[in-house]
């Protein structure tokens, strides 16, 4: 091998395996896992690994040690730079580079997400391998001691010095430490401020300042408990908690790739969170549904559009028969990977290759937990989304119908003979002669019913009487007349609505243990399983699939998945119930107790409360699953209820807040920023449900914009929301000046702004100091002060000068004074 080419991949291996700043949930190392390291698997290994003996050029790619060596041409990677980069021009197969692998140019959708990644900024995972790569020394003992995968243990919560601060339970936990380090949590905020807490926290909507006034002057000692039970009970509950849930599944309505092609009857899926969510279907039965509810409930429009959350991830819109097989496992391998970010925290997809590298998770268990996927594909099925009203308006149609043939049965029995004999008699002959060469239907008839007759000696008998009034209804008057009201109400037989839904789908059907991850060494097919460190029972895999030997119809593999995840005594139902319980703490505080919500596993974050995570998962399990009792639970604790002041002491005891003496202000994400401003402006549409759009300029909520994975809504996007390519558990919060820029000069947000200077102001009459109050409190919650309203005045005053005179040219500027608020950042953030 060329040295250039030498230095080449040990600079990638270098790149690979330096350490990097950064929690273990960054989605850029997920990105690194599943896209790159599999590249440098299969492409590298085969020649330089110590396993294989084969490390041609002394380059040892499958150590750290080895791969920390580097080469003679310097790093392959410049971060951000994939242009700049000799190892994007490798893979290119450029005329001026060396040509990588040798053997043939990666595929286009290989290359492109390498390119993505060191466009990204090349994020890599810490790594700590030895020159010599041990075999596989997971102790499974050893990691059910790790405190993720140990037994719930919902102790009693401590004993507390500090007397009247503590409202709940979970108050007892967080005072417990404070105390212990001698820091002071703060008081109470105030309750103008509080409201609109709550208000973002379960709709992502503000409050109205008639709602701010009522719960302020309600004096009663259960006013913030009624306020929650109030918003928990909203419809706009699950439209703000459902868009948390679709960042973790990854949810889009479009392929990805280069086609990215639409997905139809996607948007199914998002109603039906919205919908679990709004009802309080508990927690397991939610994930049960969105891995087996079309196994569990065939047909059923409600569970089949569930399960759109297995097959929400990306695919190529184009496949050959090269690399079908090789995409199949990548959606195989993107399934179990969500699935295990998001209902497990756990990186489950860094077992593809080889031994996960710091969890008890090995390689046979990550293709056992595959091959309970083995038979699962996408499809579009057709399904009637309210069968109930179908059956009804069938079960009315069939009674009238039912009336109808007794009638009808009624004439054929006491009038048709007499009828027809009298008709056959003046009409048969004429009716059954034809000169045309085709005779016309009725000629045919005719002859029908002359052949019976025939039969019969021209009797009309109980053998043929039926049969010759079913041919005679379209020729005789009277039967004809008797017959039409049946007719009339054939046309309006009741059909099922029948709507289209991405869901899953038969596909596939083996699934093979692959040798470094690679398609082309198979080693095996491995029987559905699940993780052995989260299986506490003498008959492991067989308590939820059966037993191998069994000759009876076996568990289908993924009812025997929802099963075990959803086993909170002996299966992963503990490790379910925490991450979960530890997602609402996040989005209700601004970080988790374990601030990866997607990596619970040794590269996580350990958390701050252990007790408290144990005992909210033991109080979600004991009421039943359910999660607004545990939005309850914390948000009527006083951790909850605490200003954000900055207390110095207790900063310097606690720079990083991860014991809880202050809830800081927090920025809303996307959505609500774009809900927010409809509301402001009055223009909010509440319809809920149904196919989405991509128009910016919607007035619907922001969970209903359509997810097209190439077309961004530009401001979603500028606001952080992510990519759906992965599973996120946390977003990134940046700030950055095109965030600004974007407020400023969005026709969407100068439209909000006129809409809320009307609103506010609708006419002449309304004093410009009243006005400018109403402006306050309709965008931030509060009273402006005396100097804010002054300098309110004031402003619109000399800016009117500006656009003329009279009363247009202050309406005008009062509509800038509402954009000035609106892009403000008190507007965007909750305190």
């Amino acid at each position: 091998m060329r040295p250039n080419l030498i230095a080449l991949v040990a600079g990638l291996a270098w790149l690979a395996l330096a350490p990097r700043a950064g929690a273990a949930d960054d989605p850029g190392i997920a990105f690194f896992e599943t896209k790159v390291r599999p590249v440098l698997v299969k492409e590298c290994y085969s020649c330089h690994s110590v396993a294989e003996k084969k490390a041609k050029g002394g380059l040892q790619l499958d150590t750290a040690a080895g791969l920390l060596k580097g080469g003679e041409g310097g790093p392959a990677v410049i971060a951000g730079k994939p242009n700049a980069s000799p190892l994007i021009k490798a893979v290119q197969h450029t005329d001026a580079h060396p040509k990588m692998p040798p053997k043939g140019k990666l595929p286009a959708t290989v290359i492109a997400d390498l390119t993505k990644w060191v466009q990204s900024g090349a994020a890599m995972p810490k790594d700590t391998g030895t020159a010599v790569r041990p075999k596989s020394t997971i102790d499974l003992e050893a990691g059910r001691d790790f405190w993720s995968f140990r037994l719930l243990t919902a102790g009693t919560p401590p004993e507390v010095k500090t007397v009247g601060w503590a409202r709940t339970h979970v108050d007892r936990f967080i005072l417990a430490q404070l105390e212990a380090k001698k820091i002071q949590p703060n008081k109470s905020t105030d309750r103008e401020r509080l409201i609109r807490r709550a208000y973002f926290d379960l709709t992502g909507l503000p409050p109205t300042p008639a709602e701010i006034d009522a719960f302020v002057n309600d004096t009663s000692p259960d006013a913030w408990g009624k306020l929650i039970e109030k918003l928990l009970a909203s419809e706009r509950y699950g439209e703000r908690w459902a868009r948390h849930w679709l960042d973790v599944a990854r949810f889009a309505e479009s392929g990805g790739y280069e086609f990215d092609g639409d997905r139809k009857g996607a948007h199914h899926y998002r109603d039906f969170v919205i919908r679990a969510l709004n009802s309080d279907m508990p927690y397991d039965q939610f994930v049960r549904l969105q891995l087996a509810g079309d196994k569990f409930l065939p047909g059923d429009f409600n569970a089949v559009s569930a399960t759109g959350f297995l097959v929400a991830g990306p695919y190529p819109g184009q496949t050959t028969a090269k690399t079908l097989e090789p995409i199949r496992y990548d959606q195989l391998d993107d399934m179990l990977s969500t699935t295990g970010s998001a209902f497990l925290g756990m990186t489950v997809g860094c077992a593809r290759c080889h031994d996960h590298k710091y969890d008890p998770i090995p390689q046979d268990d990550y293709y056992r937990l595959l091959a309970t996927l083995a038979t699962t594909g996408s499809t579009t099925a057709n399904l009637d989304a309210n069968p109930e009203m179908y059956l009804q308006q069938k079960l009315k149609w069939d009674v009238i119908r039912a009336a109808l043939d007794a009638e009808w049965q009624s004439f054929v029995r006491d009038r048709f003979p007499k009828v027809f004999a009298e008709w056959w008699a003046e009409n048969g002959e004429r009716a059954v002669v034809s000169r045309r060469v085709f005779p016309d239907p009725r000629t045919i008839v005719a002859r029908q019913l002359a052949a019976l007759l025939e039969k019969s000696e021209s009797a009309i008998t109980d053998v043929n009487r039926a049969e010759l009034a079913e041919l005679a209804r379209g020729l005789e008057p009277e039967s004809r007349k008797t017959y039409a009201p049946i007719l009339a109400h054939r046309a309006t037989e009741p059909k099922p609505k029948l709507e289209a839904v991405f869901a899953t789908g038969q596909q596939g059907g083996e699934v093979f243990f692959l040798v470094r991850g690679e398609t082309a060494r198979k080693n095996g097919k491995p029987a559905p399983g699940f993780m052995k460190v989260l299986m506490s029972n003498p008959e492991k895999d067989a308590r939820w699939a059966g037993p191998l030997a069994d000759k009876k119809t076996p568990v289908e593999p993924r009812i025997a998945l929802a099963n075990w995840m959803t086993d909170a005594d002996s299966g992963a139902g503990r490790l379910l119930a925490r991450v979960i319980v530890n997602r609402l703490w996040q989005h209700h505080m601004g970080r988790g107790l374990v601030a990866t919500p997607n990596d619970f596993g040794a590269q996580g974050d350990r958390p701050t409360h252990p007790e408290l995570l144990d005992y909210l998962a033991s109080e979600l399990i004991r009421c039943g699953w359910r999660l607004k009792p545990i939005h309850k639970l914390i948000m009527t604790s006083a951790v909850y209820q605490q200003a954000g002041d900055d207390i110095p002491a207790s900063r310097a005891a606690d720079p990083d807040n991860k014991l809880w003496w202050r809830r800081p202000p927090q920025r809303i994400e996307a959505e609500a920023v774009r809900d927010s401003l409809l509301a402001a402006g009055g223009a909010l549409d509440t319809t809920m449900y149904g196919a989405g759009t991509l128009d910016e300029a919607s007035s619907r909520r922001s969970v209903y914009l359509t997810v097209k994975r190439s077309r961004p809504v530009p401001i979603l996007q500028i606001f952080d929301s992510p990519e759906a390519i992965q599973s996120i558990g946390e977003r990134q919060v940046t700030t950055v000046p095109t965030q600004a820029l974007a407020l400023m000069n969005s026709p969407f947000v100068r439209k909000q702004a006129e809409l809320l200077a009307k609103r506010v102001r609708p006419s002449a009459a309304v004093e410009l100091p009243a006005a400018v109050e109403a402006a306050y409190r309709t965008t931030f919650g509060r009273k402006p002060t005396v100097q804010e309203k002054d300098r309110a005045a004031a402003f619109v005053g000399r800016h009117a000068e500006t656009y003329g005179k009279g009363e247009p040219a202050l309406a005008r500027a009062f509509a800038d004074f509402c954009q000035a608020l609106l892009c403000s950042n008190e507007f965007v953030y909750v305190d």
